[in-house]
């Protein structure tokens, strides 16, 4: 009973180590959220005009005169997915369904860059053909991985090895929900317009000037958008996996103790007995 007594004070210290640990993750990723969720609010009336005026400029340009690699893809059979996934894992459910919507594309079509050791994970197990592999990092990201993306997706249309460019990321909807969704980049396509009544704009020097100078930014936004999305949507994920796992290790560890002072007053009162009958 002794050895049973000291298996359970173990078990409950084990217990609320855990919460303690979960616990504190569960307050830097909190802490992590709300900068990126500040982010996200900062960048989405940016994000918003620059798709707005690109969808604009390209109504307004004629598709038979103007070219631009962004539009006209390369007659080649291979495209470029960039995954976007943590370097870490303890985030729920989030890397298993980046994993199942990365698993329905069909990957021979495509030329691969992982943004994140567990998406480099998953391309080795896919057996993708993987081009380039970065690191996500911890920390909110800037825009310097958006310009080394840029400058792969302009090697590759340079080169004529891709025609188009599709991203894998997961989308932030809540604290609660955050959705693995695929979407396409490139080639660019019409953008509608955003308003209900179109208006009238005179462009200088000229549209079609203006459009190739606003097509690069525009993948560049969409490039940001889809690296705060994924880095916001893993802290929101790990933020609530480390709740529920606190929550878990409180319960357990007050079953335990309840088990623990249980078996302990059981004990005395054997104790008790036993002297009782000798006497």
């Amino acid at each position: 009973m002794a050895e049973n007594l000291q298996l359970l004070k173990r078990r409950i210290n084990t217990a609320k180590n855990i919460s303690q640990i979960s616990r504190a993750m569960e307050m830097i990723s909190a802490a992590k959220i709300k900068k990126a969720q500040i982010a996200v609010e900062n960048h989405r009336p940016y994000s918003q005009k620059v798709t707005e005026l690109t969808g604009r400029l390209m109504r307004q340009v004629n598709p038979e005169t103007f070219s631009h690699p962004y539009l006209q893809a390369p007659l080649t059979s291979k495209k470029l997915l960039i995954a976007f996934a943590p370097d870490k894992g303890l985030c729920g459910s989030l890397i298993t369904n980046m994993y199942k919507s990365v698993v329905n594309i069909n990957l021979k079509e495509y030329e691969v860059v992982t943004v994140g050791k567990r998406m480099e994970l998953i391309g080795s197990r896919l057996q993708a053909d993987v081009v380039a592999s970065f690191s996500f990092g911890t920390n909110l990201p800037d825009h310097n991985k958006v310009y080394e993306l840029t400058q792969l997706i302009n090697d590759l249309y340079q080169n004529k090895q891709i025609s188009g460019v599709d991203l894998a990321f997961t989308q932030f909807e809540s604290l609660f929900s955050q959705k693995a969704v695929v979407k396409k980049l490139l080639p660019l396509q019409y953008i509608p317009e955003t308003e209900e009544k179109s208006l009238d704009y005179t462009f200088e020097p000229n549209a079609p000037l203006l459009f190739s100078q606003i097509l690069p930014l525009y993948v560049e936004v969409m490039l940001y958008n889809a690296i705060i999305q994924s880095y916001t949507s893993e802290q929101a994920a790990r933020m609530i996996a480390m709740q529920n796992a606190k929550n878990n290790a409180i319960d357990i560890a007050d079953y335990l103790t309840l088990s623990y002072n249980k078996l302990r007053q059981e004990r005395i009162t054997n104790e008790i007995l036993d002297l009782a009958n000798n006497q």
